[in-house]
């Protein structure tokens, strides 16, 4: 039989934290005693001292230790600190430390020592650590020439753990059983009845169809398990799955999920490791898991990949590209330069250009320069067209400019696309997810070029897609948060490869595929929904709209609409309500509906707002709506179309790697966005109460 013997490292820890077990003030002695060095002997020169903690992410009840990195400024005196607790976006304190003995720094990498044992009742989300000298206020001003010391981190509550998933082999062929053990441990302080512990192929319950899938291979492991406080149990199956008829070698995982006794909600969820399914006598390829090919996201190199651009654009005449989409009847301004690219002095050149329509008839034409010599190798001249463009039709307009000889030899000629929309006055972007903005990417752009107001909101910070990939193993709390802090910086440097600026980019940090649950099951601040992996039922991530946003639907839609009357758009755009693949999707727009709704009833809001979603692929299927759609059409540069595929490759999380394999060249680039207006969002409420698509059975 298999055993798993507890790591002797992590039992001398928890040892040493039942010994730590000690009042505010013993912590406190303890914290000054470590971090303190002769004060009468103070270094000089300025403060660089950091407070850091030895975790990111407790469960309540455990305790935080923190380290002083660095040196505090010479006071000239015996001085000692306090340190102050407070839950993020809260103004009082949960805790204050008092240090009496001297504060001082610590050389080199000196041990971490207690602050704080969090309360088993403590609200998850995040905490912020303030720690001054004591002839200083606590608060924002410093006092004494010394500034606060601060730190954060974040409380969480699991109840379960799945740690450890093992298989009987790594390479298997097709049919083979599979055989798995198992370890589940119940990390709560209380006995946990009725738990019902399932192994499937790999999954999400919230995305519908791997979840769909995956019940096909489901097998239960325990049924109504009773788990006492701190017990763990071994599972074990030897036929718990059938390595799949493949035609050519594959990696597969497998999932194991721990629901609760009302089997509603996923305690846990974790994944095996990979394993590989060879048909018998293949001897094609063996297949490569995920990988990264940049190592952060300051490496990218996007000028890299511009070999993609249309290889007959002459070198003769280069356009300024930063600005391809206008208005209907707006006056376009384009910038280009001429050079000779030949060993042959060129004289009397006519430069000229024309405006073409979408069906390329000729709505301009003008000459820019009529006789302008051109000596090989001299610096490019700087020139620039001014067309004035028809109210309409809106679409792909091509501006063409002309090198022609004084005996009317064309010498080179170049073009440009021009997509031409109309605009809103203001605009504001709802995404479920991080990446969710790429069906809007060239309408965005286009409020870029022309200096539209423009924000994007992103309702999840996409903890979960792609978590243990990124750690190469199944993701606890501590993971989850440090894995949707890495994608909401991808979303900043894709979003800033568009040119929105980081200010116009805000998060709520809802927990990546909770979005069902907080909407159908916990409307109310005060019963906010605990998710399974942050295992936090309060937004713990850094940088939000709110700190700690309660997981529940009011608190949700109350920050959608502080967004909306600040911002004031005329236009915005949301997810699909009839979206098939995600529950994340869906009720993104039911917050935003909802939010709006509830602005027009206030008085706040004009039901005129243009609200549209983007096109999903079957609107037949569920869940069925009852509005009215009508169709609209975005026409998007070829500039832009290129742009929008270098900004998806910062998602490197997410498959950006693989889409610079799968690089779209110039001419095949989509040049449409294509959307619906919902038309009577105003109208149909609460039809979207109790149609929980994703309720398990």
């Amino acid at each position: 039989m298999w055993r798993w013997c507890e790591n002797r490292a992590e039992s001398r820890a928890r040892a040493t934290l039942a010994r730590l077990r000690l009042p505010a003030r013993v912590l406190a002695i303890g914290l000054a005693v470590v971090l303190t060095a002769a004060a009468a002997f103070p270094e000089a020169g300025p403060a660089t001292a950091r407070v850091v903690t030895d975790r990111i992410s407790y469960n309540a009840g455990s305790l935080v230790r923190v380290k002083l990195v660095g040196k505090l400024p010479a006071s000239g005196k015996l001085a000692t600190y306090r340190a102050l607790i407070r839950y993020a976006g809260s103004e009082g304190a949960v805790a204050r430390v008092a240090i009496p003995a001297p504060f001082a720094p610590l050389q080199g990498d000196g041990p971490y020592v207690p602050l704080w044992k969090i309360p088993a009742t403590a609200a998850t989300g995040r905490y912020e650590i303030e720690i001054r000298r004591e002839d200083s206020p606590l608060s924002n001003a410093p006092a004494g020439g010394s500034a606060p010391l601060t730190a954060s981190f974040v409380v969480h509550r699991k109840l379960v753990r799945v740690e450890d998933i093992r298989l009987d082999k790594t390479f298997y062929v097709p049919g083979d059983f599979v055989g798995c053990r198992v370890l589940v441990r119940n990390i709560s302080g209380r006995s946990l009845r009725g738990l019902r512990v399932e192994f499937s192929d790999r999954y999400w319950p919230w995305i519908a169809g791997p979840a769909q899938k995956a019940q096909v291979s489901m097998v239960v492991l325990a049924d109504k398990l009773d788990l006492p406080a701190g017990a763990s149990r071994e599972l074990r199956n030897d036929y718990a799955a059938r390595a799949a008829a493949v035609q050519e070698p594959s990696t597969h995982q497998y999932a194991v999920s721990v629901w609760d006794a009302a089997h509603q909600n996923v305690l846990d969820i974790a994944f095996s490791p990979l394993t590989f399914v060879r048909p018998a006598g293949s001897d094609a390829p063996r297949p490569y898991p995920s990988y990264y090919v940049y190592p952060n996201l300051g490496a990218f190199k996007i000028a890299a990949y511009r070999h993609f651009y249309p290889p007959t654009a002459s070198p003769a005449i280069q356009f300024d590209t930063s600005r391809t989409m206008f208005t209907p009847g707006a006056d376009a301004e384009l910038h280009f330069s001429v050079a000779n690219p030949t060993a042959a002095a060129w004289r009397g050149v006519a430069v000229r250009a024309r405006l073409l329509r979408p069906d390329g008839s000729e709505a301009a034409r003008g000459s820019v320069f009529e006789s302008l010599n051109l000596p090989p190798g001299h610096p490019p001249a700087l020139h620039h067209a001014r067309f004035k463009l028809p109210p309409q039709p809106a679409g792909i307009y091509r501006a063409e400019v002309d090198l022609v000889g004084p005996d009317g030899t064309l010498l080179a000629s170049n073009a440009l696309e021009l997509g031409v929309n109309p605009l809103p006055q203001s605009l504001m972007i709802f995404c479920a997810h991080e990446d969710d903005e790429g069906g809007y990417t060239g309408l965005a752009r286009a409020a870029v070029e022309n200096h539209v107001p423009l924000h994007y909101v992103y309702f999840t910070s996409g903890d979960a897609g792609s978590c243990d990939i990124y750690f190469g193993r199944s993701c606890g709390p501590a993971e989850a948060l440090d894995f949707g802090g890495l994608r909401m910086d991808e979303t900043r440097a894709a979003l800033g490869h568009l040119g929105v600026p980081p200010d116009a980019i805000f998060f709520l940090g809802l927990p990546d595929g909770g979005s069902g649950q907080i909407w159908y099951h916990h409307r109310g601040s005060s019963a906010p929904f605990l998710d399974v992996l942050l295992a936090t039922d309060h937004a713990p991530f850094a940088g939000l709209v709110h700190p700690n946003l309660p997981y529940a639907r009011d608190a949700v839609v109350d920050a959608v609409k502080e967004l909306v009357r600040r911002f004031h758009p005329e236009m915005i755009c949301t997810a699909h309500p009839q979206n098939v693949s995600h529950i994340d999707h869906i009720v993104n727009n039911y917050f935003v509906v909802r939010a709006l709704q509830e602005l027009v009833r206030e008085g706040t809001l004009s039901p005129a707002l243009t609200l549209l979603v983007d096109k999903v692929r079957d609107p037949q299927q569920q869940p069925l709506t009852p509005y009215r759609y009508q169709e609209q059409k975005f026409f998007v540069s070829g500039e832009v179309a290129a742009l929008a595929q270098e900004a998806g490759w910062f998602y490197q999380s997410q498959g950006g790697n693989r889409a610079q394999g799968d690089l779209q060249p110039f001419g095949k680039l989509e040049r449409q966005e294509t959307f619906r207006q919902i038309l009577d969002w105003n109208e149909h409420q609460g039809w979207n109460e109790n149609n929980d698509p994703y309720r398990h059975p």
